[in-house]
């Protein structure tokens, strides 16, 4: 039997509301559901098989971080604009829960990313999981930063800039775009590399297969200066040059229940305003 956790974002207007009348139509159906104004993420992790998350794409991202040993389906609804994670209105909840719970859903699995940060100072490594990407930023630091990075052993490049990202196909569309990456669709299994602002022109992002492992160290003219190392812009630190950091897909993909109105490139479109056809 289904057991539905609802994660609700309580910052968007209509999202608890939302939620209370979820609740009242799965409890009709004799189907199990608790929601987080009630437990907390963890327990709604653990004990659910669904997750109907109420709010945007960082909504999904903040319940991402917690799957690191547990990775449970999403449903996204969002308020607002149409979010790429969050395809689904809020008007339009109903129909596609029951679509889901009628054993017809449309459920596409995206790669995700493990990053380990390991410092030679530090007595315990730091792990991370991102759904979008992981990036290494020079946030605070009044220098550009130097990067040496390598893919499965190999050397790749060493470049001065303002960082660089690590995007799994669903984090295309988001920071690494703006950096100047490519668009890559989902479905793929792939990762990007794309640094920030490098200082060479002739560098551009790359895209790898998701079996890779890429090594980033930086390197810092003074040894008290940290650079930022952010997962999905929900977990961060503060990394010198005595770290390194490993990145890899993660062993599960996550579960993302799609909507039966628009496809992947419908949200594309609307999303960019890309010109239709006449």
């Amino acid at each position: 039997m289904e057991k539905v956790g609802i994660v609700v974002n309580q910052k968007k207007k209509g999202a608890p509301e939302l939620c209370a009348k979820l609740k009242e139509w799965l409890a009709k159906r004799d189907i199990p559901v608790q929601d987080s104004l009630a437990v907390s993420l963890d327990e709604l992790i653990e004990s659910s098989t669904l997750l109907v998350c109420l709010g945007g794409d960082g909504t999904i991202l903040s319940v991402v971080s917690r799957m690191k040993a547990k990775v449970v389906p999403i449903l996204g609804v969002n308020f607002g604009k149409l979010g790429f994670l969050t395809e689904a209105k809020a008007e339009e909840v109903f129909e596609e829960l029951n679509a889901y719970l009628l054993q017809k859903p449309v459920v596409e699995n995206r790669l995700m990313l493990s990053c380990t940060a390991k410092s030679k100072k530090a007595d315990q490594d730091r792990r991370f999981i991102a759904l979008n990407d992981i990036v290494i930023s020079r946030e605070g630091l009044a220098r550009i930063l130097q990067l040496d990075v390598t893919i499965s052993g190999e050397k790749f490049t060493s470049f001065r800039g303002d960082g660089v990202v690590i995007a799994s196909p669903t984090g295309s569309t988001a920071y690494s775009l703006s950096a100047g990456g490519a668009v890559v669709h989902p479905k793929l299994e792939a990762i990007l590399i794309t640094p920030i602002c490098p200082h060479a022109l002739n560098l551009r992002a790359l895209v790898i297969g998701a079996d890779e492992k890429i090594t980033i160290r930086i390197r810092t003219e003074n040894p008290n200066e940290k650079a930022l190392l952010t997962a999905d812009g929900q977990e961060k630190i503060e990394i010198d040059d005595s770290y390194s950091v490993e990145v890899t897909r993660f062993h599960m993909p996550l579960s993302l229940v799609k909507s039966t109105k628009r496809s992947y490139l419908q949200t594309l479109r609307e999303n960019f305003k890309f010109p239709d056809f006449e």
